[in-house]
C-alpha cells in the first residue's frame, strides 16, 4: 500500500506520510466509531450551533479549487478521497471503506480532530530529530513540527531547555510580582498596556469615567490572576528539577526507574504537565482577547461579554467577505485559530505563523506590543509542553498515569502531590474528554479556585487618584503613599483568602505557592522601601566623595543577588577576558534560512548527523567585569549600555517616563552586549527572549524584545536592570573600567 500514499503524496505535493495520514482520517471518521467521536469532538471545540453548521460543511461534495499551500492540499485530498475506495491500516490491522464524498471543509476538520486526538497516525519509523547547538526556541519547534510530520519519531525531552524554561519563566513572574509592588510607574505602565484589550460588561458605558477604571481594574485582576498563576506553574516545575538533583536522578531512564518505583514522583511529573496545560489555555485566553484588539485585526471580529460575564470573540463574516483575496495566509492563520473555542496552541499554528513572517516580515506590525508579547510567552510555555508532554519521555510517563488513574484516588501520595489547596476547598469541575487523568481534573479545577479569589480583589481607589497622572511632586509624593496601602490592603486579603484555602497544619502553604507576600513581612517590597534605599545611596555617595583623599574608602556593600541564584566568584576577570576565555565552548552563531513551505506541505527530513558534544561551562559567573582601555577605544557602546541600564535613577526623576536621559540605547546593542559577555540567546515565535548565561550555577532570564520598534523606552531599561539587579545582584559597578589596561 505504501505505493499509493507515494503517488498521492506526489499528486498533492506532500509526503507519504501526510497522504496516509489523511488516508487514515478520512476512513475512521467515516465509520461509525468515527462518526460519533468525531461530532463529539466539534460539539465540544465549537459548541452546538457552530458544530451543526460544520457537519453540514463535511456533507458538501468534493469541489477542484485553485489554491495554494495548505488549502491546496485541503483540497487535493478531499477531492481524491471523496472519489476512491479507501485500503487503510486502522489500530494494527487493514480496513476497507468507500468514501461518499468529502468538502474541503470536511477534510481539513477531519485533520484537526486526528491530529488533536492524536489517532490514525502512521508508523513512525525515521529517527527522531535532535536539538541543533544554537538552534533557537522558533527554528527547533518549526524544524520539529516538520520532523514529525515527514514520519520521524518523536524527540526525547531536552533536560538542560526544559529546565531552563522553567527557571527563566518562574523568576519572571516573581520579580514582575515584586516591581509591581516597588514600582508605581512601572505598575502603571502594565495596566494602561493591558486596560484597552479588555471585554466589558454590557451595562459599562463606553467613553464615561467609570468604563476606564472599569478597564483598569479588570486589567488589574487579569494580571494578578495571570502572575500568581505563572509564578505557581513554573515554580512547580523548578521544585522538580530541584528534587531530581537531590535524588542525582540525571537521566531520562533513571527518572523513568524512579517513578515507577515512587508514586509520589510520578504525580508530581504528572501534575507539572497537567498545569502547564492549564497555564497553555489561560495564556491562550489572553492572547485571543489580546489579538482581537490589534488595530488590524480588530475589524475581523465582533467582541463581547455576554449577561453572564462570559467572553466571546467571534469572526465578523461580513467583514471578511469584504476583504476577499486582499486575506493573506497570516490573517487566515490568526483568524481560524482565534475562531476555534479553547486553545489552539498546537506547533502547527507556531509553525505557521513563523513562516508567513518569514516569507512577508512586514506583516509582523499587524501585531501590537502587546500581542506579540502574549504570542511569545504562549510559544514558551508550548515549548516546554512540547519538551514535558509530547516528549517520548512525556508519552511514556501519561501512559502510566493512565494504568494508574482508576486506583490514584485510593493511592495516599495521589492528591497530596497534585493539589496543595485543601480537596475539600476547591471548586470541583467535571471531567471532560481531555481530561486522560483526574489529576488534569484537579489541575483545572486548582486553576478555577484560585480564579474566583483573584476576581475579588479590586484597585479602583487607587486607580481613580492616578487618573490622570498628578502634575506636582507634591501630588505624586502623596500618591507614593496611597499605591503602597493599596498594596497592603490586596496583599491582607489575598494572604487570608488563600489561608482558607489551606489543608490544616499546612498554614501558608497556598499562598507560598503562588508567590504571595506576607503583609506583617517587615521585608514586603513598597515604593517607599525603594525611595529611603535610593536617598541612603546617594548619600552614602556623597560621604564617600567627600573623604580625604588619602583616607580608606568604606567596603563596597552593593546589594548581592540571592545566594540560591549565583554563587560568587572570588576572581574579577575582564569582559572580554572571561569572554575569551570561553570562546571555545560557545555556540557559533547560527545563520536563518527563509522557509518556503507550510507545515502540513512537509517533505522528507533528515534526522541524523545532528548530535554535537556538551557544551562545557565555568561553574559561576564572574561578580566583576573590568573593562580596559583597549575595549573602551572599539566598543565603549558596550560599557554604555549596560550603565544606562544598572544606573539607579535619580529620585526626582524617578515617575519621569518622557524620553531617555543619557541617550537611546536598541535592543539590538542590549542583546550584543549580552553576548559579549557570553550569554547564549534563545528566540521564540514571540518576542520573548531568553538569555542563558555561560556558567552551569546562574540562572537564565528572561524579557520581552519590543515590537515593532526595536528602542527601549526609559520604562523598559528600567525593568531590564530591576530585574537583571534581582537575578545576578549587578549595578553599574560591576561593570567598571579597569584601573589599568590588564589586556
Amino acid at each position: 500500500m505504501s505505493s499509493v500514499y507515494a503517488a498521492r503524496a506526489k499528486k498533492w505535493e506532500t509526503n507519504s506520510f501526510v497522504a496516509e495520514w489523511f488516508s487514515n482520517a478520512v476512513a475512521y471518521c467515516q465509520t461509525k466509531e468515527g462518526k460519533k467521536a468525531f461530532e463529539a469532538w466539534l460539539v465540544e471545540q465549537y459548541g452546538k450551533e457552530i458544530a451543526k453548521q460544520k457537519l453540514l460543511d463535511c456533507q458538501k461534495p468534493p469541489l477542484k479549487r485553485s489554491a495554494s499551500g495548505n488549502l491546496r492540499l485541503f483540497n487535493a485530498a478531499a477531492w481524491d478521497l471523496g472519489q476512491l475506495e479507501l485500503f487503510t491500516y486502522i489500530s494494527g490491522s487493514w480496513s476497507h471503506a468507500r468514501s461518499a464524498g468529502i468538502s474541503h471543509e470536511a477534510m481539513e476538520e477531519y485533520h484537526l480532530f486526528t491530529a488533536g486526538s492524536d489517532i490514525c497516525v502512521p508508523p513512525r519509523t525515521k529517527p527522531a530529530p535532535k536539538r541543533r547547538r544554537g538552534e533557537t526556541s522558533a527554528e527547533w519547534l518549526a524544524r520539529r513540527h516538520d520532523a514529525l510530520l515527514a514520519g520521524c519519531k518523536v524527540p526525547d525531552i531536552d533536560w538542560r531547555i526544559a529546565r531552563a524554561l522553567a527557571i527563566s519563566e518562574f523568576d519572571k513572574a516573581r520579580d514582575t510580582f515584586e516591581i509591581w509592588h516597588s514600582d508605581t510607574m512601572m505598575f502603571l505602565n502594565a495596566m494602561l498596556a493591558r486596560a484597552p484589550t479588555t471585554l466589558i460588561n454590557p451595562e459599562i458605558k463606553v467613553g464615561t469615567p467609570e468604563e476606564r477604571i472599569y478597564r483598569l481594574d479588570y486589567a488589574f485582576r487579569a494580571c494578578l490572576h495571570g502572575v500568581t498563576l505563572s509564578y505557581m506553574t513554573w515554580g512547580h516545575a523548578v521544585d522538580v528539577f530541584e528534587e531530581l538533583d537531590r535524588r542525582g536522578l540525571a537521566s531520562t531512564s533513571a527518572i523513568e526507574r524512579a517513578y515507577r518505583q515512587d508514586s509520589a514522583l510520578m504525580w508530581r511529573l504528572v501534575a507539572c504537565l497537567c498545569r502547564i496545560s492549564y497555564l497553555e489555555g489561560h495564556l491562550w485566553e489572553r492572547f485571543t482577547e489580546i489579538m482581537s484588539w490589534c488595530e488590524y485585526y480588530r475589524p475581523f471580529f465582533k467582541r463581547y461579554r455576554t449577561p453572564r460575564g462570559e467572553s466571546r470573540v467571534e469572526i465578523n463574516h461580513g467583514y471578511l467577505k469584504q476583504c476577499g483575496n486582499s486575506v493573506t495566509t497570516l490573517d487566515t492563520v490568526i483568524i481560524k485559530s482565534i475562531e476555534t473555542d479553547g486553545p489552539n496552541t498546537s506547533p502547527a499554528f507556531f509553525d505557521n505563523v513563523l513562516k508567513c513572517l518569514d516569507r512577508s516580515p512586514n506583516e509582523a506590525t499587524k501585531f501590537s506590543n502587546e500581542a506579540y508579547q502574549e504570542l511569545g510567552d504562549i510559544a514558551t510555555a508550548n515549548e516546554f509542553k512540547a519538551q514535558m508532554f509530547d516528549s517520548a519521555f512525556g508519552q511514556r510517563l501519561i501512559e502510566f498515569a493512565e494504568s494508574k488513574d482508576k486506583q490514584c484516588l485510593e493511592d495516599p501520595r495521589f492528591l497530596p502531590n497534585v493539589t496543595f489547596i485543601d480537596p475539600s476547598k476547591l471548586h470541583w469541575l467535571p471531567r471532560n474528554s481531555n481530561d486522560w487523568s483526574h489529576a488534569r481534573t484537579i489541575g483545572r479545577s486548582l486553576g478555577i479556585t484560585w480564579l474566583e479569589t483573584t476576581n475579588r480583589m479590586s484597585m479602583a481607589d487607587f486607580f481613580i487618584r492616578c487618573i490622570p497622572w498628578p502634575s506636582s511632586n507634591a501630588e505624586r509624593e502623596k500618591l507614593v503613599f496611597v499605591f503602597d496601602g493599596a498594596w497592603l490592603l490586596i496583599d491582607t486579603a489575598l494572604w487570608e483568602l488563600s489561608g482558607a484555602l489551606d489543608r490544616s497544619g499546612d498554614k501558608g502553604t497556598v499562598a507560598r505557592k503562588f508567590g504571595l507576600f506576607d503583609p506583617a513581612d517587615p521585608e514586603r517590597p513598597t515604593v517607599m522601601k525603594v525611595i529611603l534605599g535610593q536617598v541612603g545611596a546617594h548619600l552614602a555617595e556623597r560621604s564617600r566623595l567627600r573623604l580625604p583623599a588619602n583616607s580608606v574608602p568604606p567596603p563596597h556593600s552593593e546589594k548581592p543577588g540571592p545566594a540560591a541564584l549565583i554563587a560568587k566568584s572570588t576572581v574579577a576577570s575582564s569582559g572580554h577576558a572571561y569572554v575569551s576565555s570561553t570562546e571555545h565552548l560557545r555556540a557559533k552563531e547560527k545563520v536563518k534560512t527563509k522557509g518556503t513551505a507550510l507545515p502540513l506541505v512537509s517533505v522528507d527530513v533528515d534526522a541524523t548527523g545532528e548530535e554535537e558534544a556538551e557544551e562545557i561551562l565555568p561553574e559561576v559567573l564572574p561578580t566583576d567585569f573590568k573593562i580596559g582601555k583597549k575595549i573602551l577605544k572599539v566598543d565603549f557602546a558596550f560599557v554604555f549600555v549596560f550603565h544606562r541600564i544598572l544606573q539607579a535613577p535619580d529620585v526626582s526623576e524617578a515617575e519621569d517616563d518622557q524620553g531617555p536621559r543619557m541617550g537611546q540605547i536598541r535592543w539590538g546593542d542590549f542583546e550584543r552586549a549580552m553576548k559579549r559577555i557570553g550569554f547564549g540567546i534563545a528566540q521564540t515565535a514571540g518576542s520573548s527572549v531568553r538569555f542563558d548565561p555561560p556558567a552551569k550555577a546562574a540562572r537564565p532570564i528572561t524579557f520581552h524584545r519590543p515590537h515593532p520598534e526595536l528602542t527601549l523606552t526609559p520604562i523598559m531599561l528600567r525593568w531590564i536592570g530591576a530585574r537583571l539587579q534581582r537575578c545576578y545582584g549587578w549595578t553599574s559597578a560591576t561593570f567598571s573600567r579597569a584601573a589599568a589596561d590588564e589586556e
